[in-house]
């Protein structure tokens, strides 16, 4: 009854915030950012505050992913993979490998894994007879490391995954907040607070339900990218002062290259480095001597910290781009997949990424009466983003430095999906969180440019219709949260569906 009484009380905020915002009439639509005083500050805050609670404390209930089942060593890798680095060593093992295991031909055969009967560690790479972490190191040496060193504590997956998706929230309220203030100083306040909200949802939504270990490597990849945005726009377009943009500059290349020790896919979204250059040999602000001094401390970041993460690389693998993906004990067998080369099947490519987009709409029989599917099938709103290829948009970005980098982030998004597609056994969900800050991003630029080339009615029809498509998202997000998948909370109990269904009918 608990759970049932909570969704029909946010089943109604839900409708009142609908009608709230979707009045022609609000107030809010007619204040501009550039306006807002203290009492709205605060407005921003206590809406912040709400949507990190509505996205990390949900990330607690499956127990599956929460830590309260019986110990699954499989899932809190990061925390071992600390302890192993403590203890000098860069594999994770603790002499407990099968012996049917290392006299296995091949190993990374599931199906022969399967027909033996033996017994390993759930996705995690073996190579050389030892266990090792393929997802990224960073998270361990930011946050897992010095929390034990701290607490004495291990920290779980999910609870990083928490840590992180706050920190991403944060930053999405933030960066939309500078770009109106510097380049869209009418956008409404209405909207500002409305596609904070959604798109921060949006960003870490699959995360909310499965949080723990796939979703720490994506969403700690996410946070250090967005972070890395934010000081490239600050040190590129905002600041004049010259020794505090070398400062963002440099935390900002800092914060990218350390996405590559994450999750490789989400860094690849660093190509913006090129829209930060171009801006920086563009600024009338800096002496050229100060550009070249900026452009070097741009590139070293990712020098040093690349030459690190390849040298981790091939103390493991014996090869200084192997992750560990190859030596995965999955589902698939991914050791034989080949070389890049060897696979590359354009046709296939092309299909699969098309699909991630456009996947027709594939519904359940029984509530939540959804499943996932593509992209721009599940949340229509991401479109816009394509708005800044239309003329008098692109003219408007252009006039503020914009266009660039925006279109960086587009191609960011086609590159992200054609390395998920070559290089995974199957395109799933999560996979979309790798570039959905990226065109939530773009499509917070699209809409702000847009609605200052329009006017009158015109302009009204675009809120509604932005506020219509915005609810639109929060609804499939809670949709998704309800489908028993990935171990989440409804796939344990099954039985709480009957109650969240009873609670969206108000009981009846």
């Amino acid at each position: 009854m608990a759970v049932q009484h909570i969704v029909s009380t946010l089943f109604v905020c839900f409708i009142l915030l609908f009608i709230f915002f979707i009045r022609p009439s609000n107030k809010w639509h007619y204040l501009s950012i550039s306006n807002i005083g203290t009492s709205h500050f605060f407005v921003v805050l206590i809406t912040l505050l709400t949507v990190v609670l509505l996205c990390i404390l949900p990330m607690s209930l499956s127990p599956y992913w929460n830590g309260t089942m019986i110990y699954r060593a499989d899932k809190q890798q990061y925390d071992r993979m600390g302890d192993a680095l403590l203890q000098g060593r860069l594999y994770i093992d603790n002499n407990d490998i099968d012996p049917a295991l290392e006299a296995m031909e091949n190993p990374y055969d599931a199906d022969e894994r399967e027909r033996l009967d033996i017994k390993y560690h759930w996705d995690e790479a073996y190579y050389n007879h030892h266990y090792y972490m393929y997802f990224g190191i960073v998270p361990t040496i930011i946050l897992f490391i010095p929390f034990k060193l701290i607490t004495g504590q291990a920290l779980l997956s999910y609870q990083a995954t928490q840590f992180f998706a706050s920190l991403i929230i944060i930053g999405l309220f933030y960066l939309f907040y500078v770009l109106g203030k510097n380049f869209f100083p009418k956008f409404p306040f209405s909207m500002y607070l409305l596609l904070s909200s959604v798109f921060s949802i949006l960003s870490v939504g699959y995360s909310i339900s499965a949080p723990a270990l796939y979703c720490t490597a994506i969403v700690s990849a996410v946070c250090l990218m967005l972070w890395s945005i934010i000081c490239f726009l600050q040190g590129a377009w905002f600041e004049n002062d010259d020794t505090r943009s070398t400062i963002y500059l440099t935390a900002g290349a800092f914060l990218g290259a350390l996405a590559f020790g994450c999750r490789p896919p989400v860094a690849l979204a660093n190509i913006i480095i090129a829209a930060v250059v171009y801006q920086l040999f563009k600024s009338s602000h800096f002496s050229v001597r100060s550009k070249i001094k900026k452009i070097v401390c741009l590139f070293l970041p990712y020098v040093v910290v690349g030459t690190l993460l390849m040298l981790y690389n091939y103390a493991r693998f014996d090869n200084v781009f192997e992750f560990g993906q190859s030596y995965q004990l999955t589902l698939a067998d991914q050791h034989d997949y080949g070389s890049f080369i060897q696979r590359f099947n354009v046709k296939q490519i092309l299909i699969s990424s098309f699909l991630n987009f456009y996947a027709k709409n594939d519904f359940r029989e029984t509530f939540p009466f959804i499943w996932f599917n593509g992209v721009f099938v599940n949340f229509p709103i991401l479109l816009l983003s394509v708005r800044i290829f239309s003329d008098e948009i692109a003219l408007s970005l252009k006039q503020k430095k914009l266009f660039f980098i925006t279109v960086l982030m587009i191609i960011s998004t086609i590159i992200i999906t054609l390395f998920d597609v070559h290089w995974t056994p199957f395109l799933l969900e999560r996979y979309h969180l790798d570039f959905y800050y990226l065109l939530c991003i773009n499509t917070f630029i699209a809409i702000a440019v847009w609605l200052e080339v329009i006017s009158g009615n015109r302009k009204k029809i675009l809120l509604c219709c932005i506020t219509v498509l915005a609810f639109a998202v929060l609804a499939v997000e809670f949709l998704f949260f309800c489908i028993p998948y990935d171990g989440n909370y409804t796939f344990w109990y099954p039985e709480v569906l009957n109650e969240i269904y009873r609670g969206l009918r108000f009981g009846l």
